[in-house]
């Protein structure tokens, strides 16, 4: 695998690219033509389809931003450990490059060649810091088949720092994560609107409206209105406030995109669904249509009820699946006057004991927590090569840590024991989600610095 020109301005900020681009928290990027995607909040990967005829493999994986250590050094020698060193047993790069760029990124490249299993393989290490935050690029290239692909993704990739993740990235102490962080209000609501979001006020309800987003120029929707008497049934509460907004039933299913429900109990005490489901076109394949996101919530007799438009979910940069989901941050500051009932933090913790999975792309992440106030928790990264045309092999590796927990109205600190005296602390939300209303399967999501990640309950 010699490319002794590989490493030269391989990773260009792009930032004024003239073709759109899709998004993965601050990162922007075009997707490589033919790859398989999988994503997850922790995590986008990109496989090269399988070649025939002979060998050859390749994965691009992107991680999401987290706070950046100083100097950017020490962000990429920690990137390398974890992604790299450890997966892999490469304890250095072979090849080492920095760059800076006019807007205040700094990428740090490392590239090593190496042989498993007879053939040669190349890892591509990129970690980029600016603006307090880190970003890691990771791909690993079997033979030089799709060596060109990884070149032009990575040329192609910029960052930006939307001004809506600076506002709305939580605080590192436990205790102020916990509550608002401003005091916006209307009627009996009171929460934390996006920073930067346009506040319009209506004789029914309040609407914020944010700035253009980078590179898309999405504007985004987020609709309050007035408490009003409920029926008692959510589900029914989110379909009939849909129907009477967007004049269509979120429950049509194929050729149409399936309706995506979740619904809990607030640890503050108060029941809610969340209905997420796109409209318009007319369900063929490059349609354009709209993400819709309703909220209502049981307090009383009454019914709180929130609606937020964007682009679709998997494009969105406010209400979507990748990184910034603003929808976490803000309901995580939501709260409602008079209401005085709270989930004992005892009952909270009984409902999480019990193991939970993530999985997205070729990466595995699972908790378990244990009564006790101890946890366990276990990590792996899956690379995959064809060894040959009838074969292909995918090598796991694992990473594993052991701490306490401990739970606090929405507030969960998970502090692992080599890290004594630095917890972690992250909003949750213990959910049931379903397709169709009828099957529900359990789900725990926790808002961390870096983002929100959701797990399934283990069976």
């Amino acid at each position: 695998m010699r490319n002794a020109g590989f490493l030269i301005c391989m990773f260009a900020f792009a930032a004024n690219a003239a073709q759109t681009k899709e998004a993965f928290d601050i990162a922007r990027f075009v997707p490589p033509s033919g790859w398989r995607r999988t994503q997850s909040p922790g995590l986008l990967t990109f496989q090269a389809p399988t070649p025939e005829g002979r060998p050859g493999s390749a994965q691009i994986f992107l991680f999401p931003s987290e706070p950046a250590r100083e100097p950017p050094a020490q962000s990429f020698e920690a990137a390398w450990k974890k992604l790299v060193a450890v997966p892999l047993g490469i304890e250095r790069p072979n090849q080492f490059q920095s760059e800076q760029s006019p807007d205040g990124w700094t990428a740090l490249t490392g590239v090593t060649d190496y042989v498993r299993g007879g053939a040669p393989f190349r890892v591509i290490l990129i970690n980029a810091s600016g603006h307090g935050r880190t970003v890691s690029i990771v791909a690993n290239v079997q033979g030089n088949r799709f060596l060109a692909d990884v070149v032009a993704f990575l040329k192609e990739l910029d960052l930006v720092e939307p001004p809506a993740q600076r506002a709305s990235t939580p605080d590192v102490a436990p205790q102020a994560l916990s509550a608002p962080a401003a005091g916006d209000s209307i009627g009996n609501y009171i929460f934390t609107a996006p920073k930067g979001w346009t506040r319009t006020s209506y004789p029914d309800g309040v609407v914020y409206v944010s700035p253009p987003y980078p590179n898309t120029g999405e504007t985004c929707q987020l609709s309050i209105f007035p408490m009003r008497p409920g029926g008692g049934d959510l589900l029914r509460e989110a379909i009939a406030a849909f129907q009477g907004l967007f004049k269509s039933d979120p429950m049509t299913r194929y050729p149409f995109p399936d309706p995506r429900i979740t619904r809990g109990t607030s640890p503050f005490g108060w029941e809610y669904l969340v209905l997420k489901k796109e409209i318009g076109g007319n369900g063929h394949v490059g349609d354009t249509t709209t993400g819709v996101l309703v909220f209502v919530a049981r307090l009383g007799s009454d019914v709180a009820a929130i609606v937020g438009t964007s682009k679709p979910p998997l494009v969105s940069q406010c209400f979507g699946e990748a990184f910034p989901d603003q929808w976490p941050h803000f309901f995580h500051t939501l709260r409602f006057k008079n209401i005085r009932e709270k989930v004992a933090d005892d009952s909270m913790t009984a409902r999480l004991l019990g193991s939970w999975t993530s999985f997205g792309g070729h990466a595995l992440d699972r908790y378990t927590f244990a009564k006790g106030g101890r946890y366990a928790s276990g990590s792996a990264i899956g690379y995959t090569s064809r060894v040959s045309r009838d074969l292909i092999e995918t090598t796991t590796y694992g990473f594993a840590g052991d701490g306490s927990w401990s739970v606090r109205g929405n507030t969960i600190t998970l502090t692992e024991d080599k890290a004594k005296g630095r917890p972690d602390a992250g909003l949750f939300r213990l959910e049931e989600e379903s397709e169709d209303g009828r099957n529900w399967k359990e789900r725990l999501c926790i808002l961390s610095k870096v983002g929100e990640i959701c797990y399934r309950r283990d069976p």
